[in-house]
This record gives structure tokens, C-alpha cells and sequence, in this order.
């Protein structure tokens, strides 16, 4: 065979093919110029490509691989949608916690977990947006900073119109339980340099300080007093605050503990030994925790003196 011949056959070809490829792609210019050069630059096998195949032969492969696909959704293996069903667990009975799902769920799952947490108040959510902040998804990263921005905007106004309305009327009790319940959170929330840190810590006593005196304050607010005088280093205003908190709740165990921790800080161990006494001897039903505390000290430790004074 001359290579005329040869010539003459693979023009042929080339232009048949071209021909019935047209066909096929339906005028379609791209998808015939595409095809036309998988059959040309690979004669014959070009021919064997699935893209070059009518979509009219393909269609039933399509609708059988389609088929398959969908069967599949029955068999996916749990752990690939264990972040989709927890999430929804977590929302119907709240089983498994924000954090985790911020953790192990996919990037889609965080998000939506994201959003649905701003539409609730942020605030309560606070700890959890510090933590999302560093989140390896930039998307719920972004979310969360735009978060913590807005909750910090909004304890700053909200401090300053407590602030305003608390030294107007500080005989208000509902004023002031929230303007130190504000202060608190301003205070965990970590937007505070040290000084900043340090006045809030202040005046977050003074406001409790003023509850006391209008004779308003919870067991809670004089452990949460006593809690940040001993912060602050104030032992002395600390033991004042527990005295008084024995005071006014005779029948709690809570002052004497805390008269114990103060004692151990100041390395008193015989101030420590008459709370200890007075405690044991006090017509107090103790908490577990409070048994505990005694029957350490008490039978636990030979030497209480050193304990305390180490």
C-alpha cells in the first residue's frame, strides 16, 4: 500500500468521523471539535473513549450508575454521618455538646452549629466562641470572631448603663445583682488587660459589698465576695466578709470554710484549729464535701500546725 493510498484512507476517516460525530454532538461545535480530536490524534481508539460515545449510549449507564449511587445512601458507614445524626441528637435531646461537634464534626456542621448559636443569646455561649475562634475552618472562625466582637460591644454598653443606673439608685437590688452578674461575665470573658481586670475586680466588690449592706446578699454573693478579695490578695477584708457571712447564715457551713482557706493562706494554724473546732461542733448538718474537709483535718492529718503552715 502507497502512502497515497495510506493518505487517501485517513483523510477519509478524519472526515467520516467528523460527519458522524456531528451527529452525535448535535451541533454542537466544542463538544464535536473535542471529540474530532480524541479519534484523530488516536485513530481507532479514540473510538473507545466513553467521551466520545453518543450520550444517547451513555444514558442508560448514567441512570444505572445514578441507581447505584442512591442505593448507597442506605450503606453509607455511620461514622461518615455520625456528625449529622449527633448534631441532630444534640438538638432534640442536647446529648452531645457544642464543643465536640466544633471539634469532630465537618466544616458544613460547624457552621450551621455556628449560626444556629448566634441566633440564640451569644453571651451564654461565650466560652464556646473564645474556642471557635481557633477553629481549623476559616468560615466558623470568621463567625465566631464577628461573635465575641458583638457580645464584647454589647457587656460594654450594658456595663456602662448599670454603672450610670446603679450609682443613682444603688437601694435597687435588681439593679445591682445585675450590674455584678454583668460585671462577672465582662470579667471571664477575657477582654480585659491587667489593670482593666483588676479595677472591675474592684468595684465587682464593692457592688456586692453594697447588696450586703442594704442586708440583700445571698450565700452565693458572699462567696463570690470572699472568692475575689482572696483573688486580689484582701485576706484581711476577705476574713471581715466571712465573719460577717457567718453572721448573717449561722446554719451554713459555707463561712467556716471559707475562714479555713483564708486561715491556711495566712498560715495561722491556730485561727485555723477554732474554725476547725467550731465547725465540728456547730448544729450544722455538713454537706459531703464539708465532712470530707473535717475529717481530713481532723483525723487525716497528724499535724495540723504544719499542714497549715507549710
Amino acid at each position: 500500500m502507497t502512502n497515497m493510498t495510506v493518505m487517501f484512507i485517513f483523510i477519509l476517516y478524519i472526515v467520516i468521523s467528523a460527519i458522524v460525530l456531528w451527529f452525535f454532538t448535535l451541533g454542537n461545535f466544542q463538544d464535536w471539535l473535542f471529540r474530532c480530536t480524541l479519534v484523530i490524534f488516536l485513530p481507532i481508539i479514540g473510538w473507545f473513549i466513553p467521551s466520545v460515545w453518543p450520550k444517547k449510549i451513555l444514558r442508560n449507564e448514567g441512570e444505572q450508575f445514578e441507581d447505584y449511587m442512591n442505593a448507597q445512601t442506605d450503606d453509607i458507614p455511620i461514622e461518615l454521618r455520625s456528625s449529622k445524626l449527633a448534631l441532630e441528637r444534640d438538638r432534640e435531646l442536647a446529648v452531645v455538646s457544642i464543643e465536640e461537634v466544633l471539634i469532630i464534626s465537618d466544616f458544613t456542621t460547624r457552621r450551621r452549629v455556628m449560626l444556629d448559636l448566634l441566633k440564640q443569646d451569644a453571651m451564654k455561649y461565650l466560652d464556646i466562641l473564645q474556642t471557635a475562634v481557633m477553629n481549623d475552618d476559616t468560615e466558623t472562625s470568621h463567625y465566631a470572631v464577628t461573635a465575641v466582637i458583638e457580645v464584647k460591644r454589647e457587656l460594654s454598653l450594658l456595663l456602662q448603663k448599670l454603672s450610670v443606673e446603679f450609682s443613682q439608685n444603688p437601694q435597687d437590688p435588681h439593679v445591682a445583682r445585675t450590674y455584678v452578674q454583668v460585671i462577672k461575665e465582662y470579667l471571664r470573658s477575657g477582654f480585659l488587660d491587667k489593670q482593666s481586670t483588676k479595677n472591675y475586680r474592684m468595684t465587682y466588690i464593692q457592688v456586692i459589698q453594697t447588696i450586703i449592706e442594704n442586708n440583700q446578699a445571698t450565700e452565693e454573693l458572699f462567696n463570690e465576695k470572699i472568692d475575689m478579695e482572696m483573688t486580689l490578695g484582701e485576706l484581711q477584708a476577705a476574713e471581715q466578709t466571712a465573719f460577717l457571712f457567718k453572721e448573717r447564715y449561722p446554719l451554713s457551713e459555707k463561712p467556716y470554710l471559707q475562714l479555713l482557706a483564708i486561715y491556711c493562706e495566712l498560715k495561722s494554724a491556730s485561727k485555723f484549729r477554732t474554725v476547725l473546732n467550731n465547725l465540728k461542733n456547730a448544729p450544722i448538718t455538713l454537706t459531703n464535701d464539708a465532712l470530707v474537709t473535717v475529717r481530713y483535718w481532723s483525723t487525716g492529718v497528724n499535724n495540723t500546725d504544719e499542714m497549715v503552715l507549710e
